[in-house]
Parts: C-alpha cells; structure tokens; sequence
C-alpha cells in the first residue's frame, strides 16, 4: 500500500514540475497594436486576425476591447503564446458575431431542442459586420509589422 502512495505521489510530483514549464516560442514578435471603428465609433468584442502573407510566417490574433483595441498574440509550439506578431506583411480579419444567450436558468437543452423545431437557424451566431472584413482574398485592410516598430494600425468599417 505504501509503494502505491508513493508511485501516485511521484507521478503527480512529475506531472505538476511539467505542467508548470514556461512554454517559449521558437521565432521573434514584436508588440502590435490594431484598432477597429465601425463607422468612426471603437467596435469592441470584435476578432481580429493578421493573416500572413508570408508562407514561412504565423498568423496572430487578438480581441478589441471597449476602446476597439486589440493586442496581438501569436501562438507557437505546445500551447506557447507570444505576445505580438512576427515580422511581415498581413491582411487583416476583422469578425463579430452575435451569439443568442440563454436566460439565465432556462434548460439549454431544452431551449435548443424547442428552437431547432421552430427555426433551426435561431440559435446560431449571426455575423455583424459584412463578411469580406473576414476573408483575407476581399478585406481591403493590409499591415506590415517591422522590427523597429511602432506597430499599431488602425482601420475603419464605413459600413
């Protein structure tokens, strides 16, 4: 019985040393800063997404806050995340949907189920803003992160 203890308190010992591993990306960012309007107002809680026009690049992505900023981080081996974008030229993805709530106490299920029957789209997240500000072939929004910087862009949705 002691043996067994002993081999589950080494495996967890083992398990938290490797989860509590700094994970660090292979490739060099640099801070980047996008700011969205819609209209000439901050669009807050939208997506943004730098997607690389470079093959040997990675993409980034950040969420606007109130103010319609957001901070870009790139995502590396193993769940790494780094802060900023490598460097390079990107087209920029702008998305927000509007995804239904569920009153608070209702059966989710329950209210999918009665959904799907009535409108089987009612549920699902619908898109606010027009859909080329999410494919990189139509956005007409372009960045180039540099080494030296600064690298904060902004962009605005007339529509």
């Amino acid at each position: 019985m002691k043996m067994r203890l002993l081999g589950i308190a080494v495996i967890g010992i083992v398990l938290a040393s490797g989860c509590s591993k700094e994970r660090k990306v292979s490739f060099k960012t640099y801070p980047v800063k996008v700011t969205i309007t819609q209209k000439g107002q901050p669009l807050a809680d939208a997506d943004v997404r730098l997607h690389p026009l470079d093959a040997n690049a990675r993409g980034a992505q950040g969420k606007t806050d109130s103010s319609g900023v957001a901070v870009m981080k790139t995502f590396g081996e193993g769940g790494a995340i780094a802060e900023g974008a490598m460097a390079g030229k990107y087209k920029v993805l702008v998305s927000k949907v509007l995804v239904p709530k569920t009153p608070e106490g209702a059966d989710y299920d329950k209210l999918q189920a009665e959904q799907a029957t009535a409108d089987p789209y009612a549920s699902a997240p619908k898109p606010l803003l027009p859909p080329k500000y999410n494919n990189w072939q139509e956005t007409p929004f372009e960045c180039e992160v540099k080494e030296g910087g600064p690298n904060e862009f902004s962009f605005d949705i007339p529509e």
